[in-house]
């Protein structure tokens, strides 16, 4: 998808994934700076860790408190964060322009943007599940007081709420091809919300299944890595992001990944 953008913009430049063990990222990172890599993306489970070893955050980053693209400025690296707009453009092209309550799985950096979306939405009630709640205080308190107009609560996956939410996300690996879903998810999906997974391979996940299987309607994760590394990509090159290229080639990629 990069890569794509990259060819389609006539930039000279390459994309490429490098593992990175939570111990190792303060060396990989030492390791970038002296070379010649201009910028680069984080995912789980670094995109809180890396805040203290970044020279600086744009206004995004700093309030949500998590990063996902990083841009060499000088001999420094500022951290962004993109995953908010990459959660509000799908909602809004489905013509989701506001959201009264949400509930999400996860407290990472995810679920961070997705709390920082909802509030551009007008969302004033959101759930987080987590396994365990005890260890979410931090995001508990730093969401509360960034986004005060929300009323926020952590509760474990084994106490669904069963009231109607309107917008139900996936902010955590579960789902994915090695990691299972909660065992019961079916109070939440019997009331029928928007589901929106951010997990993206594979593009019909456990999640997306079982949603359609009860009727809601269902937003895949590749929507929300497309409108992310779509602004990474604005944010690195100072270019509108080519969006028919990175879908073209994103969609490819993952039909072989599916193979």
């Amino acid at each position: 998808m990069m890569d794509a953008a990259f060819r389609a913009l006539g930039l000279d430049a390459v994309y490429r994934s490098l593992s990175t063990g939570p111990a190792e990222l303060s060396t990989v990172l030492t390791q970038l700076k002296g070379s010649d890599v201009s910028g680069f993306n984080v995912t789980m489970p670094h995109k809180t860790s890396i805040l203290k070893m970044l020279e600086s955050l744009d206004e995004t980053a700093s309030t949500v408190r998590a990063v996902n693209t990083v841009k060499r400025e000088g001999a420094s690296y500022r951290g962004y964060n993109t995953d908010v707009g990459g959660i509000v453009r799908p909602l809004t092209s489905r013509g989701l322009h506001r959201i009264r309550n949400a509930v999400v799985l996860g407290t990472g950096g995810a679920a961070r943007a997705f709390v920082a979306a909802m509030n551009a939405l007008g969302c004033r009630s959101i759930t987080a599940m987590s396994r365990k709640p005890a260890t979410a205080s931090d995001f508990l308190s730093s969401m509360s007081a960034a986004f005060p107009n929300i009323d926020l609560e952590v509760v474990s996956v084994e106490d669904q709420p069963s009231h109607r939410f309107d917008l139900f996300f996936n902010a955590s690996p579960r789902g994915s091809n090695a990691i299972p879903l909660p065992p019961r998810l079916s109070r939440i999906l019997d009331t029928k919300p928007t589901v929106f997974d951010a997990v993206y391979s594979p593009v019909e996940t456990e999640l997306i299944g079982r949603a359609k299987a009860h009727g809601c309607q269902v937003i895949y994760g590749h929507e929300m890595l497309l409108h992310q590394g779509a602004e990474a990509v604005r944010i690195w090159t100072g270019n509108p992001p080519p969006l028919p290229s990175m879908k073209e080639a994103l969609m490819a990629s993952l039909e072989v990944l599916a193979w």
